[in-house]
């Protein structure tokens, strides 16, 4: 029901012009407000009006796969929408990336072969990543054992770059690297006091890639490395995420996968590393946009079978930043009605002021160009019945992105798109288009919401989300070990924190601002089944305590473009260390064992007791190992 009672504040410009047509009375030209409401008006119905339209083939496909092929048949409707992009990144000879999630994984791969495309790679689940022409796209989505095409689905890890901080360290003389959260986290110490360095425990990294892997063994930072067959990806993140380990737990084996093939290869990987590469603990530092926020899907569930197993699993908590901090994009909460229409919209906005004004859009900062957005909403994963779209409006009222993807019961409860890398003055709308109210969570990723002349930025905590929010799964914050991190996050904010280096943690240590946030809210058990039958509101679900604990990055090491090495990428794999130090102090403790340990023991950074941005606080070795019953020498 609209609230005529509250005060409006529409992100669409509204007609201001009057027409008394045959009166007799002087007609009040259009003004620069009326012709940005057309705008906004006729794009939007355009995209929607593509919606009403899609074939059963189309019905399988992200909007951004439709719209593409759409605007490039249909000049008209390419000119109703000047200013909108897809994202779709399509290469000169017509071909996109796809994750195409099927049934019949070998059949499908033929199909797509005989369709002019590339298999890129295959999983046990029965889905094909590939390249296909643009033009395929169609025959291979109406197939029977095709359940869904989209753009491949987009991976990032949370290394926060510092090139200022990096051409330091290039100029630096030094001979073999050693992270300062080596001495920050009192290891090593620990190592001497306490006997240990790692010894009888494999710890196996994912991470992107171990380009110079053979450039780090040949100058002494790294031993040999168990590299799954075929899986040694491409970047240097992991080489990076293995000296660190190596630093603080000398003794214990060490071991790689890639997790950038795709989402389900990098499932397959956390599996393959617990049961072929026998590794006990386990790191990576990658996301994937697609992980749900509300229910554990594919590689949490593969989080979710290693822990059952008896392994330990650390992950970077993010980058995305925090709401202490007033440094992150992301917003949950009930879906509330804006009780209006966007012009052209079919549905209803979400009213994202919880006060007495009507706010339908929430504006985002200069420094989200470029960045991906995603919205997801408590539906169960893959049964969607609920249609919820995304729009991206410019500063003149334009639509310039969207994601409007079905859901009619066999669709997932997701839309992305991306902003722009270039303007100004973006805001983004969250629409019902159909259905009922839900829960429902929007990230600018490592973006920001802000506030923008008459609009306000609203912001909510809770950012750290998928696998990493796994249940038996360590989140793992980051706080500086050394050197603050050298750049300002955006334009105007305050000075980043330095780290303790040559000293020890302390409760007055401080974390890094871009940390991201939990926690995390979920309504729906890895089945899919609801935690709370019926209640898929914010009264309802369960929450999970997440970060769990915070590490060290800012450190050194010897891999180019990682010198040093910032964000939860660099903190994970300092806490994955400590675990193997306790594990070599004492193999037959449990799971269970360690993970006490290690939260008992931590340092609470912030307000007393847990907290969102640090969770538990800043481990340390020493105590831990103390809190485990391990013996001194």
């Amino acid at each position: 029901m609209r609230r005529t009672s509250r005060v409006v504040a529409y992100s669409a410009p509204l007609a201001v012009g009057v027409v008394l047509a045959g009166s007799g009375v002087a007609v009040a030209q259009p003004s620069a407000a009326d012709a940005a409401n057309a705008r906004a008006g006729a794009g939007i119905s355009a995209l929607q009006g593509i919606k009403k339209t899609l074939s059963p083939a189309e019905q399988k496909q992200s909007s951004q796969l439709v719209v593409e092929k759409r605007l490039r048949a249909d000049r008209g409707l390419a000119a109703l929408l000047p200013d909108y992009r897809t994202g779709l990144p399509v290469s000169q000879t017509g071909t996109v990336s796809v994750d195409i999630a099927g049934t019949a994984g070998a059949a499908i791969a033929k199909a797509v072969r005989a369709a002019g495309g590339t298999v890129q790679s295959t999983s046990s689940n029965g889905s094909v990543r590939a390249q296909l022409p643009l033009n395929a796209v169609d025959r291979i989505a109406a197939r029977g054992d095709v359940r869904q095409v989209q753009p491949a689905t987009q991976a990032m890890t949370w290394n926060e770059p510092d090139a200022q901080r990096q051409q330091l360290a290039k100029k630096a003389v030094a001979a073999v690297q050693v992270s300062e959260g080596d001495k920050a986290h009192g290891a090593d110490t620990a190592r001497t006091d306490y006997g240990v360095n790692g010894t009888g425990v494999k710890v196996c990294v994912l991470s992107d890639g171990v380009n110079s892997l053979k450039k780090s063994q040949d100058a002494g930072e790294l031993p040999a490395v168990d590299v799954l067959p075929g899986q040694a990806g491409s970047g240097d993140e992991g080489t990076a995420m293995l000296e660190i380990v190596h630093d603080l737990a000398p003794g214990a084996t060490l071991g790689f996968a890639t997790a950038f093939t795709s989402e389900s290869s990098f499932a397959d990987n956390i599996r393959a590393l617990r049961n072929t590469g026998k590794c006990t603990v386990i790191v990576d530092d990658v996301a994937y946009f697609d992980e749900s926020p509300f229910q554990d899907t594919q590689v949490a569930q593969a989080v979710n079978d290693v822990t059952a197993a008896g392994a330990l699993y650390f992950s970077s908590a993010g980058n995305s930043g925090n709401l202490t901090d007033g440094s992150s994009g992301y917003y949950e909460g009930d879906f509330r009605s804006s009780g209006t229409t966007l012009p052209g919209v079919t549905g209803t906005p979400h009213d994202f002021d919880p006060g007495t004004g009507v706010q339908t859009t929430d504006p985002l900062s200069a420094g989200s160009l470029g960045r991906p957005v995603t919205l997801f909403w408590s539906d169960p994963w893959g049964h969607s019945t609920n249609d919820y779209d995304l729009f991206l409006l410019n500063a003149s009222g334009s639509v310039v992105a969207s994601s409007a993807n079905p859901q009619n019961g066999s669709q997932n409860p997701y839309e992305s798109l991306t902003v722009p890398t270039s303007g100004s003055g973006y805001r983004l709308a969250v629409v019902k288009y159909s259905g009922a109210d839900r829960y429902f969570a929007v990230n600018v990723v490592r973006g920001r919401f802000v506030d923008s002349g008459s609009l306000k930025g609203f912001s909510t905590a809770g950012v750290t989300s998928g696998h990493s929010a796994a249940a038996a799964a360590f989140s793992v914050a980051a706080a500086p070990a050394a050197t603050a991190f050298g750049r300002p996050l955006e334009t105007g904010d305050p000075a980043n924190p330095a780290g303790p280096y040559p000293g020890l943690f302390t409760s007055a240590s401080k974390w890094e601002r871009f940390t991201s946030d939990g926690q995390r809210h979920l309504f729906y058990n890895a089945d899919g089944t609801e935690l709370t039958p019926g209640n898929v509101s914010s009264t309802g679900g369960a929450t999970r305590a997440k970060p769990d604990i915070t590490a060290a990055d800012g450190v050194a090491t010897s891999v180019t473009g990682f010198q040093p090495f910032f964000g939860t990428s660099a903190a994970a794999p300092h806490a994955a260390a400590i675990a193997a130090l306790l594990l070599s102090g004492k193999p037959s403790a449990t799971s269970a064992d360690v993970r006490t340990a290690l939260v008992s023991s931590a340092i609470d950074l912030g307000a007393p007791g847990f907290d969102a941005v640090t969770g538990n606080g800043v481990i340390m070795a020493g105590p831990a190992l103390a809190a485990l019953g391990v013996p001194k020498k």
